[in-house]
């Protein structure tokens, strides 16, 4: 019976890593079926414009080949002259158009943009997704390649709730080229805790043994160990570029505690913005005014005056 029951929780545990992680559903908001449902159809006005002038640029189609051979594609808009790329990586189950509104408003500002459908999400390859622990270092190749396509532009790397984990998470490796600052929404402190508090909050399931087991599995398929990689530990032991914290407070998915808890270690140059009534990465649709005010002045400011490297003595 002892065998019968442990066996069954391996073989529990592995459904649910499967069914979170092997290639994720993908709500894309400029779909009219999963925009009607989504949580943030209430901002349709606001929205839609943003959806329809990404469906109007002339995107370029690229790619690059991640260190376990998985071809990652993405979004690239060339700006002739551009001095500033922006690099914008979307969250879990998501995709790039939904990073519309602050796409629009860099474009508008003369920015380059890319954007990279992360791995085991649209046309690109990888069969699990893995909350930034593996996107990061496939983002590291797509800087690389920012630094083939535009030799001395500025790079900001962007991020939204996984994105934005796997922006800070990037910026802590020791290899990872030199960026000019960091905008992380919604930001989770590290894989494990995500985890954690998607079960005890949002499926209302006991954590042990399950969470062990999920991350048994994170350590078997992904190489990498969930619980290893805490931003909370490697921005207050690392020095990295600026970087520039945005929350929502009403945000239920990801608790904003945990921007905050990282932001109050980080050892960086740091700006925080809480959106007080914004939901999950959704600042620049809730209080549009304030938040393109502060990307303003952040970028503003460390465009001007670009951060010696940590890296250079």
């Amino acid at each position: 019976a002892v065998v019968i029951i442990v066996l069954l929780f391996f073989f529990l545990g592995w459904f649910f890593f499967r069914k979170a992680f092997y290639r994720p559903a993908v709500k894309d908001l400029s779909d009219e079926n999963v925009l009607l449902t989504s949580e943030l159809f209430g901002f349709t006005p606001t929205l839609k414009p943003a959806l329809q002038w990404f469906g109007k640029q002339k995107w370029e189609d690229i790619s690059v080949t991640a260190g376990d051979g998985a071809e990652l594609h993405g979004l690239f808009l060339p700006r002739k002259e551009a001095k500033v790329c922006i690099l914008m990586q979307h969250g879990y189950g998501s995709a790039p158009q939904d990073l519309c509104m602050t796409a629009r408003w860099a474009s508008e500002r003369g920015y380059a943009l890319l954007l990279p459908y992360m791995r085991a999400h649209g046309p690109s390859g990888g069969d699990y997704c893995a909350l930034g622990l593996l996107e990061a270092e496939d983002c590291q190749r797509w800087i690389e390649k920012v630094r083939e396509l535009l030799p001395g532009a500025s790079l900001v790397l962007y991020g939204a709730d996984m994105g934005a984990f796997t922006a800070l998470r990037t910026a802590t490796l020791p290899d990872t080229p030199d960026i000019t600052a960091v905008i992380s929404e919604g930001t989770y402190t590290g894989p494990k805790e995500i985890l954690r508090h998607v079960m005890k909050n949002q499926m209302r399931m006991r954590v042990f043994p399950l969470l062990q087991l999920l991350c048994l599995y994170g350590k078997l398929v992904w190489k990498r160990w969930p619980g290893g990689a805490d931003l909370r530990l490697t921005l207050k032991e690392k020095r990295t570029a600026p970087v520039l914290f945005i929350h929502g407070r009403q945000d239920y998915r990801v608790p904003c505690s945990m921007t905050e808890e990282v932001a109050k270690v980080c050892a960086s140059y740091k700006v925080t913005f809480i959106a007080e009534d914004a939901g999950h990465a959704a600042a620049p649709l809730a209080d549009s005014e304030t938040y393109f005010g502060e990307l303003e002045a952040f970028l503003d400011a460390v465009l001007a005056n670009p951060p010696i490297s940590p890296k250079t003595p």
